[in-house]
């Protein structure tokens, strides 16, 4: 069995303000303190770290054509302003090559959550070759519906019940709309900066996705006696 602990994270991605202040609010709602890896500067997630609502991790995009910079140096240089104490680094796409893991680490990265293992049980703490310790997703919302991953909670929950690691990941703009597939993420994708709350009223998919999914796992966790630490508590035990 898994030993009760989650911890739930969220690769920002550029969401609009509504999108991440709806994802905080709910979190904040069931006692959470989750890690947002933060891409672009936010006065709600300013307003959250400060009180206490967020950890912050830096979500760095190496990617070609990145608004970060054009090279590894230039892009950290970005992050870190955003998030000069992050918690943890993970990159957009979960990009790693030689060069970035170095430049992580000697800019003082003790923790990174770069790997996603779907639903892979007995997920253990990982030592990069860096010195970084690297704790791997367990489960990510649209890693889920590319692997062709349904909804209903009950389908995934012995996954859930196993051994190891259960960091999970979620987007923002993910949960406003509780998008359910890459079909619907891509018809609406446009408004991921600027997503309002009248539009996501109108747009918000009825049927089970992301948001449910989430829902579900943690009324599931609530009931069998489990707990979400932050990442942060996870990290001091790792």
């Amino acid at each position: 069995m898994s030993d009760g602990r989650f911890v739930l994270t969220a690769d920002v991605d550029w969401a609009s303000e509504y999108s991440i202040r709806s994802f905080i609010d709910y979190t904040v709602s069931n006692d959470i303190v989750p890690t947002l890896f933060v891409t672009h500067q936010s006065a709600v997630i300013e307003d959250a770290a400060a009180a206490g609502e967020i950890d912050l991790g830096i979500h760095p995009n190496f990617m070609p054509g990145s608004t970060h910079g054009a090279t590894v140096d230039q892009v950290l240089d970005h992050v870190f302003d955003l998030v000069p104490d992050p918690v943890a680094s993970r990159s957009h796409c979960f990009f790693d090559n030689s060069a970035v893991s170095l430049a992580l680490a000697q800019r003082g990265i003790a923790i990174d959550s770069n790997i996603c293992c779907h639903l892979q049980e007995g997920l253990p703490v990982l030592q990069h070759w860096n010195g970084v310790k690297r704790l791997p997703v367990f489960f990510e919302d649209d890693v889920h519906w590319t692997r062709g991953g349904g909804w209903s909670f009950a389908d995934h929950q012995p996954a859930f019940e196993s051994p190891g690691l259960k960091i999970l990941n979620f987007h923002p703009f993910m949960w406003a709309l509780n998008v359910p597939d890459a079909e619907f993420y891509e018809k609406n994708r446009a408004h991921i900066t600027t997503l309002a709350p009248e539009i996501a009223n109108v747009l918000r998919f009825s049927g089970q996705g992301s948001a449910t999914f989430l829902e579900n796992i943690i009324q599931w966790v609530r009931q069998t006696g489990g707990r979400f630490v932050s990442l942060r508590e996870l990290c001091e035990t790792a």
